[in-house]
């Protein structure tokens, strides 16, 4: 009789084992997305620039992404990244972003690019 009470005690303690297994599983599931953590701390002109980014520097960009995400997550950036911050720290490890770049001029309310004030010399 003593047996089976223990026996019976044994199989509730591994039933309430693996019960809190189960509910501790999906905690660790949740993983946080640095990548999303640092898009939503960039400005509109941040974002543009990271896009920019990524579609010159592809994974290697998002990976950069990801870091700053993280120290941003850890508390380590704070505020909103505008346009420049994400220029310059790609700049500085390397991959600077290339800018479309147009010089333009205006005389008497009419703009033209300078190729086509040097096509009109011609």
């Amino acid at each position: 009789m003593s047996e089976d009470i223990e026996i019976i005690k044994r199989r509730m303690l591994l039933e309430l084992q693996r019960r809190a297994l189960q509910q501790s599983a999906p905690k660790q599931e949740k993983k946080i997305d640095f990548l999303t953590v640092f898009t939503s701390g960039l400005t509109d002109d941040g974002r543009e620039m990271f896009n920019r980014a990524v579609k010159q520097y592809g994974e290697a960009a998002k990976k950069v992404g990801e870091r700053l995400g993280a120290l941003i997550h850890a508390g380590r950036i704070r505020g909103k990244l505008n346009a420049e911050t994400v220029y310059w720290v790609f700049y500085e490890i390397g991959m600077p972003i290339r800018l479309e770049t147009r010089i333009v001029y205006k005389k008497g309310g009419e703009v033209k690019s300078i190729s086509d004030m040097l096509r009109e010399e011609d």
